[in-house]
Order: structure tokens, then C-alpha cells, then sequence
């Protein structure tokens, strides 16, 4: 079986990727790459926030800009 794999370039907290893909890919997917606690997150993406909960169904495109914010709590 032939996958046929695209560049996809895109900005991460103000970094530009360039990621080769072998299919689409949602926002979610890259949480679990770059190993964050999809829990304790929330994201801009291209201008909109979202929390764990909406976050699935947004998929990644071309020249997306993507912040994810980690909460982190203390005393």
C-alpha cells in the first residue's frame, strides 16, 4: 500500500513547522505528538479559542496558526 505523504506548514506558538503528513491530521492529534496533556490545555486556533472539549473535530491546514496554552496550577 502507497501512502502518499504532503507538506503541511504551519505556525506553533509562534514557531513555523514544516511536518510531512501522510493523511489529515486534527489539532488533537498534534497534542498527542508533541505529548500534551490534551486535559489541561486550551488552544487559539487561526484567531478562535477552544477548550478540550471542541477541540476534536477542528482539523489542521495549510498555514494555520495554532497557540497552545498550558494550565498549570500551584499553591
Amino acid at each position: 500500500m502507497k501512502i502518499n505523504f504532503f507538506l503541511l506548514s504551519l505556525s506553533l506558538n509562534g514557531s513555523r513547522y514544516k511536518i510531512y503528513m501522510g493523511q489529515n491530521s486534527q489539532i488533537f492529534d498534534l497534542l498527542e505528538f508533541f505529548n500534551y496533556q490534551k486535559e489541561l490545555v486550551i488552544i487559539e486556533h487561526n484567531g478562535k479559542i477552544y477548550n478540550n472539549s471542541n477541540i476534536k473535530s477542528q482539523y489542521i491546514k495549510q498555514n494555520d496558526r495554532i497557540e497552545i496554552i498550558t494550565i498549570v496550577g500551584g499553591g
